[in-house]
């Protein structure tokens, strides 16, 4: 008798437990079972970045010290059998204590239970209309 692999989470759910671990709990060891070792991201100016997991984690950790406190809220979530787009909105406190919102779209691509691929587009200011 051979035990298989349990089937990998539905891609919402991994980029859902990717935002809440990463941005809300700062449970940077999680990257190991949410992010393929090599991730692409895909940047508005044509270019591909192929990223490690440290260099995902030294990106959102990067992110973090900018900021005390961040929030997103997704307005609109678009899914399909390996891919998520959320249209979401961000309210980042920085350490002075004033809020800034932030909206934008970004793209996950989840191959075997991992996020591999994001499209990002340039986050605006303020919120969606």
């Amino acid at each position: 008798m051979t035990l298989q692999d349990p089937q990998p989470l539905p891609p919402r759910q991994i980029v859902d437990t990717y935002t809440e671990q990463m941005y809300y709990q700062k449970n940077f060891e999680a990257l190991e079972d949410l992010v393929a070792d090599s991730m692409v991201r895909h940047e508005q100016n044509g270019e591909r970045v192929v990223l490690t997991r440290e260099q995902v984690r030294e990106r959102i950790e990067d992110f973090h010290d900018q900021f005390r406190s961040i929030h997103f809220t997704s307005r609109k979530v678009v899914e399909d059998h390996d891919s998520v787009a959320a249209a979401y909105e961000a309210d980042l406190v920085d350490h002075e204590g004033q809020i800034h919102t932030i909206c934008g779209i970004e793209i996950f691509t989840v191959v075997n239970g991992r996020i591999y691929e994001v499209w990002n587009s340039p986050a605006g200011d303020g919120s969606w209309g």
